[in-house]
């Protein structure tokens, strides 16, 4: 008896064991579909199930996509040609090239497309349909997956949808750059924009011009992982010496490699390769094509000038040829980007080859002579049958006959491009560039130079209005730029990336009339947790509470608000982390005393987003200064946000002296406030502050004083001065600031005067 009570409970844990658990998806597929109607009920893929396919084509985009079950689950449907099947490829000639219909019920899966593109779009669409635990890591091998019932139509409004990567100022590897074609793929982008040349470094193996890696790939290492710190512009340059440790290149067969994992997820890849700006790295390894007083050595971090092509020299036109028929040897895509963009011709001024062009063909001046030059290599492009691509600025002196428009600064270009009857992809940079800030600034890391919410980017209508239809359908589509220069790591990556990848995404494929914010944005958080089950590091900014405040002299009145819709915001002033039992903000509210602002955003009881959290002192010289206009702004209680256009921010030109006069004396020990560093725009903080207190208000004796010990740094970041002494009754309080006036060579702005911009004055 005991020996068969044994087996039996043997053989019921076995079949415990054997047990298969289903876990079921939901329907919140981005980019948005066409059209998509959903059912009730799952269809099961289990290790039973049969993929049927047509032909040689779907069969291997089955495998690519249905391989990914081995990882998973340790297991992977069957694909067949002829006989039956679960899930069907059928291919329907009348779908456009990218279009497809899925149709999901509890007893079939059938995928219809005209094109091994479209079918391979149905299938990104049916794993995002399939649930959220497919995306992990970790082998579930007790587990069937249930697809919920669902009928899409799909297609996607514009045939350009683009990712750009900047593997010049940061370089990513072979393997990173599969990843960045993967989560391009799954989104349905199809236009891989690599930039693989610049001032900080070139990318690409010509072995024409073996220098061009040998010294143009490689920099001196000033990067920094900080995300605190934006030293861009700020980088020493290479000494004499120096040796050059950081940077790489993709070998050809690389670069090859690189294409065709590309072609089988049915992206194409546009090289960049720029000129005639943004050259200081091909300079540095060919000097003789470079103009006078260029830079011997690749940059280190940004510059802005000595770093173009001699257009005066016909040897430059012979590197450039053979140069780029060796690039368009490589990459068989139709497109080559020459950049063409940020060109400083200064050096043309000065130098005679380029001088002697001007006079030898006629030219009205440089703006012409780069438009000579961005001709001459659309020729070479041409010759190829290429088509070529520049950033809008190839527009200044004329247009190349047959280049498209790459618009970035605003949609100008792009307009001014599709009236003269050119095909242009839109990309304006404050909707399109993802390297830029994506939430309040004192709340981000400090990565990137302005703000693009995401919001911003979503709500971008791609063909503007004013265009007729016909003028509309030379807008090729749109797409996502993340230039790196303070992306130092494979995390910063992806956290510019998503979710503002998304948005844009969203806009190449789905109708403006689609679209829809507040859909977007609860389709996110489905699309979050894939990217938690990936370890994928992403932004929360639109979910988080955004913290307002206006200071009227007395009190500060703080506002609350996320980009999101129907979230709840709950906060404290305590010092302690919000719960959803916390105060619910519903409307302004302020304080009179120093508080530190702490809000969270919750959906229902879940919380969302990050914590956000500020503190706003309240201080012994409020409300001072009433009259005078500036003074009165240092003593109001608005705080300056790390952004130079914050009306916050109270500016001094010729140095810095404000004056306190409190009405009646008071004991004083202490002075801070916050200085801006935006040097791009010769914004420092003063060199030397000095803090003069008076019994009397009439005369004064120093009572601190600090000295910048060296050169303020370039970059861009707030900076506290705080300044102690022993405590003093005081009826007035002088504060003087000594600008750096000239700026010195090595910044940006050298030679000029820098100007001062301070917030409150904090008296304690």
């Amino acid at each position: 008896m005991m020996k068969k009570g044994v087996l039996f409970f043997m053989i019921t844990i076995l079949f415990a064991c054997q047990q298969k658990e289903m876990l079921k998806g939901s329907v919140a597929i981005i980019p948005k579909p066409a059209e998509q109607v959903v059912g009730e009920g799952y269809f099961e893929i289990n290790k039973s199930t049969k993929v049927l396919v047509e032909n040689e084509e779907q069969e291997a985009v089955a495998k690519r996509f249905f391989n990914q079950f081995k990882a998973v689950s340790g297991w992977a449907p069957s694909i067949n040609r002829g006989g039956t099947g679960d899930i069907l490829f059928v291919t329907d000639s009348t779908l456009e090239e990218e279009a497809y219909e899925l149709e999901v019920k509890t007893s079939t899966i059938t995928l219809k497309a005209s094109s091994g593109a479209g079918f391979f779009y149905a299938l990104q669409s049916l794993k995002q349909l399939l649930p959220t635990s497919f995306y992990g890591t970790k082998l579930q091998s007790n587990i069937t997956w249930g697809v919920p019932t669902v009928s899409i139509k799909d297609k996607p409004a514009f045939g350009w949808r683009g990712y750009m990567l900047d593997v010049s100022r940061h370089f990513f590897d072979v393997d990173q750059v599969k990843e960045v074609l993967d989560f391009m793929a799954e989104s349905k982008l199809n236009r891989f924009h690599w930039h693989l040349t610049d001032d900080q470094g070139w990318r690409l193996e010509i072995k024409s011009y073996p220098k061009l890696t040998e010294i143009g790939a490689w920099r001196v290492d000033h990067n920094t992982t900080d995300e605190t710190v934006s030293n861009w512009w700020g980088r020493p340059v290479q000494k004499l010496g120096e040796k050059p440790t950081y940077g790489g290149f993709y070998t050809q067969e690389e670069v090859k490699e690189i294409i065709a994992y590309a072609k089988e997820r049915f992206i194409e890849v546009i090289p960049e390769i720029d000129m005639p700006g943004h050259a200081q790295a091909t300079i540095a390894a060919y000097p003789e094509i470079g103009c006078v007083n260029a830079s011997p050595y690749v940059a280190t971090g940004g510059v802005s000038k000595n770093n173009t092509y001699n257009p005066g020299k016909e040897e430059t036109f012979v590197f450039a040829e053979k140069m780029l028929n060796e690039v368009m040897d490589l990459f068989p895509f139709k497109y080559v980007h020459i950049g063409g963009d940020e060109c400083n011709k200064e050096q043309w001024k000065i130098d005679p080859y380029a001088q002697e062009r001007i006079k030898a063909e006629g030219l009205k001046d440089e703006f012409e002579l780069q438009s000579y030059f961005i001709k001459r290599i659309e020729n070479i492009i041409n010759a190829r049958g290429r088509v070529m691509i520049g950033w809008d600025e190839i527009l200044e002196g004329g247009l190349a006959p047959n280049a498209t428009v790459m618009s970035w600064r605003g949609e100008k270009g792009g307009i001014e491009a599709i009236k003269a009857g050119h095909e242009a992809i839109m990309t304006p940079s404050n909707y399109c560039y993802i390297d830029l800030k994506q939430g309040h600034d004192d709340l981000e890391p400090n990565l990137g130079y302005s703000r693009l919410l995401l919001s911003t980017a979503y709500n971008y209508k791609v063909i503007p209005d004013g265009l007729t239809s016909e003028e509309g359908k030379l807008i090729k589509g749109i797409q996502a730029n993340l230039w790196t220069e303070s992306i130092s790591d494979w995390g910063k990556l992806t956290y510019m990336t998503f979710p503002r990848m998304y948005a844009i995404a969203e806009n190449g494929w789905t109708t403006q009339e689609n679209k829809n914010w507040n859909g977007f944005t609860n389709r996110l958080e489905t699309q979050f947790e894939r990217l938690d089950k990936q370890n994928v590091r992403y932004a929360v900014s639109a979910f988080s509470p955004w913290i307002d405040h206006k200071g009227n002299g007395e009190q500060v009145e703080v506002s609350l608000k996320t980009e999101v819709h129907g979230l709840g915001i709950r906060y404290t002033l305590d010092n302690s982390e919000p719960t959803v039992l916390s105060t619910k903000y519903s409307s302004p509210f302020t304080i009179g005393e120093t508080k530190v602002v702490k809000a969270r955003a919750f959906k229902g009881e879940k919380p969302v987003g990050y914590l956000s959290s500020l503190e706003f002192p309240v201080h012994k010289a409020v409300g001072v200064g009433k009259g005078s206009t500036k003074t009165e702004s240092l003593t109001d209680l608005n705080y300056g946000r790390l952004d130079r256009s914050d009306p916050n921010w109270v500016g001094f030109e010729n140095g810095m002296e404000a004056i306190l006069e409190f009405d009646e004396s008071i004991v004083v020990n202490e002075v801070k406030f916050n200085a801006l560093r935006f040097t791009n725009s010769a914004i420092y903080p003063p060199k030397n502050i000095e803090i003069w207190g008076s019994e009397d208000g009439m005369e004064f004796i120093k009572l601190a004083e600090t000295n910048q010990t060296g050169m303020s740094p370039q970059g861009r970041s707030k900076v506290l001065f705080t300044l102690r002494f022993a405590p003093s009754r005081l009826k007035a309080l002088k504060i003087k600031g000594i600008e750096i006036n000239p700026i010195p060579e090595g910044h940006h702005r050298a030679g000029q005067q820098s100007i001062i911009l301070i917030d409150e004055v904090v008296v304690n």
